[in-house]
């Protein structure tokens, strides 16, 4: 399997309140998220094979879009900043 083509399999937190000297770093597991999701998204496919035929949507393209956009989340960066914290979160 290509690198491109896989999820976030991780997330990196840091918040660093206002006035403390160091911040609070987190490492989220999100492979475990994943596997959590797998037996939804394996109940939801039916619906979406039916939706597809009954709007005549492509159905392997649609999977292969969405499976796209979700890999594209990788190496994301947010930073929020407020006057009493801030906050950095990166997808591995």
């Amino acid at each position: 399997m290509s690198v491109e083509i896989l999820p976030p399999l991780s997330a990196s937190v840091h918040v660093k309140p206002r006035g403390w000297k160091s911040p609070i770093r987190l490492w989220l597991p999100l492979f475990l998220l994943w596997l959590l999701l797998l037996p939804l998204f394996l109940l939801i496919l039916p619906l979406l094979l039916i939706a597809c035929l009954i709007f005549g949507i492509r159905f392997w393209k649609s999977l292969a879009a969405f499976f796209g956009i979700l890999a594209a989340t990788r190496g994301t960066n947010v930073e929020v900043e407020r006057p009493s914290a801030r906050i950095f979160i990166k997808l591995h």
